[in-house]
């Protein structure tokens, strides 16, 4: 038996027990529909919904978007305004409503903007789960949102959908996805512009403080794997922040790793945060969006406690939803593997 068909055994099996103890099951989710398919976050999303057979998907995509997809799968272009009422039509008739959109439209706009208007029409449309664009941090944990506004913007918008799915009695409910950072994806260089600032094939890297701090840390593959769980799995997941961790580690640790498997030594600059945070804090504040990524980027190595390192303070929900073992070794080989070839 594959591990796909495993896992699906042991869901389906578990859904029995639960309706065997007098739960009423939630109707099975089965037309999902995904806005940001084409981006870094989506696209492994994407991939996990297309292989569960049980789900009919659809994408969302922007009229001026030259992003393509495969031919059979339905895709609604609405115009780059997304507005609530092009978004309610779109939505109709699906099951759930996965957003994926990258960091910058999610949070634009405050109460007005795009993230709000998605849950506005994902209510309106009558779907049954919404997941948000978090993927990330902990966004309801104060010391995040303290730290980097990004969180604190993402923060406002889960409680808003907690807010309404609690106020639709259980019409629609919600699944938040915290992942930690994604260290396949930020050790390619062509997918992330070394977003750890640590560069592989130039055999460097930048360690801010003590570069110890430790931050959790989930395959692309294996996050997208696990939304697709959350809505194989309804009435486990329902109304929770999903928490992941493949694996716990620190830069320095990646940087030793690395290191050893190339059998070179890196060079390493050592910078202290505190003047970067302010500084990259002051360009956000006076509207330059672009400071958000430098933040996140410095918010998972430096010596803040942002609440990352999951293991330590939350359930991790890997083994739940049936999610394979990935290593730290394994990234790290693939990560060698991948910058000698480019």
């Amino acid at each position: 038996m594959s591990n796909a068909s495993s896992t699906r055994l042991r869901l389906i099996q578990h859904e029995k027990q639960v309706a065997t103890k007098g739960v009423i099951m939630s109707s099975l989710i089965k037309n999902v529909i995904i806005l940001g398919a084409s981006g870094s976050v989506g696209a492994p999303i994407l991939d996990a919904l297309l292989a569960e057979p049980s789900f009919n998907v659809t994408i969302v995509s922007r009229a001026s978007s030259s992003a393509s997809f495969p031919s059979h799968i339905p895709i609604i272009k609405i115009s780059d305004a997304f507005t609530t009422e092009e978004l309610t039509e779109a939505f109709k008739g699906q099951d759930a409503v996965v957003v994926a959109l990258s960091t910058s439209p999610v949070t634009a706009g405050g109460r007005d903007g795009l993230t709000f208007r998605l849950i506005d029409a994902a209510l309106a449309a009558g779907v049954k789960r919404f997941i948000p664009s978090e993927f990330g941090a902990n966004n309801l944990d104060p010391r995040a949102r303290a730290l980097v506004p990004t969180y604190d913007l993402k923060g406002e918008m889960l409680e808003y959908l907690m807010k309404t799915c609690d106020e639709s009695h259980g019409k629609m409910t919600w699944s938040s996805i915290c992942c930690g950072s994604w260290l396949d994806w930020a050790l390619d260089p062509s997918k992330s512009g070394n977003f750890l600032g640590i560069d592989v094939k130039g055999r460097q890297a930048t360690v801010y403080d003590s570069g110890d701090r430790r931050f959790a840390v989930t395959s692309s593959k294996n996050t997208g794997l696990a939304v697709a769980r959350v809505l194989i799995y309804p009435e486990l997941t329902a109304n929770k922040q999903i928490f992941l961790c493949d694996f716990t580690v620190s830069t320095r640790q990646i940087v030793e790793a690395l290191e050893g498997e190339t059998k070179a030594k890196f060079h390493v600059e050592g910078k202290e945060s505190g003047t970067e945070i302010k500084q990259f804090r002051e360009k956000f504040e006076a509207g330059d969006l672009n400071a958000t990524f430098r933040l996140l980027a410095i918010s998972f190595r430096a010596d803040v406690d942002v609440g990352y390192d999951f293991e330590a303070e939350q359930e991790i929900w890997n083994s739940k939803l049936g999610l394979p073992k990935v290593t730290f070794e394994e990234v790290v080989r693939e990560s060698v593997e991948l910058a000698a070839q480019s």
